[in-house]
């Protein structure tokens, strides 16, 4: 990270880094639906709220959530809205809202579009643009050779466990991929 190999014991030591995920399965790894929005938003964040050792201050939590909903455009009526009332795609938004709130540097995308319809795909490309604009750094892990195609700026090709090729700018196409998919040569062990 920033030019320095790093390794983490546990997940704590990479929160603490700046580094957020965004997992495979919103429902069973991402969230707790049971949850309101903000419940979810501020799950990482509670020491920010604490006022003395005991007591949070929920206003500013309720405005720090409601911030993060908007800017990564949540549709629901408030943030004490549970979220499993919410659609596919507003629930991968709420994981993503977490960690803006949680001021992140590098974004880890496992499948960001799994399970969501159309729109919702557009909107979520359109937030990644929009956070690698800003300075983020993201991470996207995804079997759909359109996504990757369509979304990244240098591809690393994994086969058998490790990285078999790394292509960018014209060499990210399907044909590339592809040959070194089924052909490559392990180069670095993951």
């Amino acid at each position: 990270m920033n030019g320095v190999a790093i390794r983490f014991k546990d997940p704590s030591e990479a929160l603490a880094a700046g580094i957020g995920l965004l997992p495979e399965s919103r429902k069973e790894q991402g969230l707790i639906t049971s949850f309101t929005i903000l419940h979810n938003v501020s799950l990482n964040n509670y020491g920010k709220y604490l006022l003395g050792h005991f007591f949070i201050n929920r206003r500013r939590e309720f405005q720090d959530a409601r911030t993060a909903m908007q800017q990564v455009r949540v549709k629901a009526p408030s943030p004490n809205t549970r979220v499993d009332n919410l659609s596919g795609g507003n629930q991968q938004k709420v994981v993503i809202a977490r960690w803006i709130n949680h001021t992140m540097k590098v974004l880890i995308f496992d499948e960001p579009t799994r399970g969501i319809d159309v729109g919702a795909k557009a909107e979520i490309y359109q937030l990644m643009r929009e956070f690698t604009a800003r300075g983020y750094s993201i991470i996207m892990i995804s079997s759909e050779l359109p996504e990757v195609i369509g979304m990244s700026d240098r591809v690393c090709v994994f086969r058998a466990g490790g990285i078999v090729a790394t292509v960018e700018g014209e060499a990210i196409n399907s044909a590339q991929i592809m040959i070194h998919a089924t052909t490559g040569r392990i180069q670095h062990v993951t």
